[in-house]
């Protein structure tokens, strides 16, 4: 399970919290293809925002003990 966090260049962060999904180990996921960072998200929803926009991107993976 995994929490992605984006923080934009102009100070703003965007938030891809984990929400879950039945019927499996389902979760937010991010790839790099091009100039584009593609946030996808449990139910196969896609977000691609323009690298040149983004400062950092931090992936919080959930600790299962």
């Amino acid at each position: 399970m995994a929490s992605i966090y984006v923080r934009m260049k102009d100070g703003t962060t965007r938030k891809f919290e984990h929400e879950g999904r039945a019927g499996g180990s389902y979760t937010k996921s991010i790839r790099y293809e091009g100039c584009f960072a593609i946030i996808k998200g449990e139910w196969g929803d896609e977000t691609a925002i323009p690298a040149a926009d983004i400062e950092e991107v931090k992936v919080e993976k959930e600790r299962r003990w």
